[in-house]
């Protein structure tokens, strides 16, 4: 982020540096806003991150058996189902993917369940030789972009892929043993950050961990909010489209190439990033980062939520413009699918500059060096 080119966000900096220098228990102290954040947590832990995982937990349980059914018998049947809970699958990690600490963090959960594009060299590789592990989180041959191809990418029609699977060379054993070594890992991973919400004791600490420093709730839920939020901006949008490659479109770095389903993963997860800003569960508003914000004794909270909720839409609405898949309209619909980034890229000054400085948080979390936000 260039400060220099511009001095908005140079002075808002200057604020948050001068911000997190106060003195402590002062009246004038900016830092010292009149808001319960202990109530604010327990709304977030039990109206929105437990249902996600547990949702998540649910979905990906219904996948690991359809894998199995199918894995045992492939078939057309049991490869519509597997499909299937896949994609419910896919779809509900977009509303749990916002909470990637604690829990998250020790299994990285996000590297490990989303990292695409998928390297299908590495996965072709891991087939053939059967030796592989899912251990590190820097690798792109796992999780839902591997799930992705392996179910759709494998042949030219459903009975395409099918026959990959069914034939007696050691390649189709490979790849079915290889399905069920993908699903297992993505099961132990999302049971692991469930059970820590749930039966463990992380959803005590989350809710108890009150302040603004680095490592408080607070600043968990606005760094990964941030993060979360750029990933799509960046991930799913920007690069596909060629905004951040000088105008060269890459088609086939969207998520969920093979299936096809980029689009409605895209928008889950604007709604999910809209609803994680609002505190929003079951289609009501509740405590969330719009409400600690407007409790800011500053005339810069209330316009700049204003400000956040409207881009949302506009965000939303430009997003609408585009149709399934995007990897088609990367190509055939550019100029709204750069809009689509422009608008949704709108909405970083206020979320990774403009809120933290006037909540006192600071952003930890490493930006992507080709990120032009």
């Amino acid at each position: 982020m260039n400060f220099l080119a511009n001095p908005m966000k140079m002075l808002f900096v200057i604020a948050l540096l001068g911000w997190v220098a106060c003195g402590d228990n002062t009246e004038d102290d900016p830092c010292n806003v009149d808001f319960d954040q202990s109530a604010m947590f327990q709304h977030y832990t039990n109206q929105l991150i437990v249902p996600a995982y547990t949702a998540l937990k649910e979905k990906v349980d219904i996948m690991s058996n359809d894998a199995t059914a199918f894995t045992s018998n492939p078939n057309i049947t049991t490869l519509a189902a597997f499909r299937s809970s896949f994609l419910e699958a896919y779809a509900q990690w977009q509303y749990a993917s916002g909470y990637n600490f604690g829990p998250a963090e020790e299994v990285f959960l996000t590297n490990s369940l989303n990292n695409f594009p998928l390297d299908t060299a590495a996965l072709q590789s891991n087939i053939e030789s059967g030796n592989y592990d899912f251990t590190s989180p820097d690798d792109f041959d796992k999780g839902f972009p591997a799930l992705d191809y392996l179910l759709y990418g494998t042949g030219h029609d459903e009975s395409g892929v099918v026959a990959a699977y069914l034939d007696n060379s050691a390649m189709a054993a490979n790849r079915l043993e290889y399905l069920n070594s993908l699903v297992a890992d993505i099961e132990m991973r999302v049971n692991h950050v469930y059970n820590a919400w749930t039966t463990g004791d992380y959803a005590n600490t989350f809710n108890t961990n009150t302040g603004t420093a680095a490592g408080t709730s607070l600043s968990l839920l606005v760094n990964y909010f941030n993060e979360n939020y750029e990933n799509l901006k960046r991930n799913k949008i920007g690069i596909p489209s060629g905004a951040l490659t000088l105008g060269f479109t890459n088609p086939t770095k969207v998520e969920a190439f093979y299936s096809g389903q980029s689009f409605m993963l895209a928008q889950h997860a604007l709604d999910a990033a809209e609803d994680m800003y609002l505190g929003k569960a079951n289609d009501a508003d509740g405590l969330g980062l719009d409400d600690y914000l407007k409790a800011i004794n500053s005339q810069d909270a209330q316009p700049l939520h204003e400000s956040i909720t409207t881009q949302f839409g506009n965000a939303r609405n430009a997003l609408n413009q585009l149709n399934d898949p995007l990897s088609d309209a990367a190509d055939n619909q550019n100029a709204a699918f750069v809009t689509a980034y422009n608008e949704l890229s709108k909405l970083v000054v206020d979320i990774k500059t403009n809120m933290p400085s006037l909540m006192c948080i600071a952003i930890t979390y490493v930006d992507n060096p080709s990120d032009s936000d």
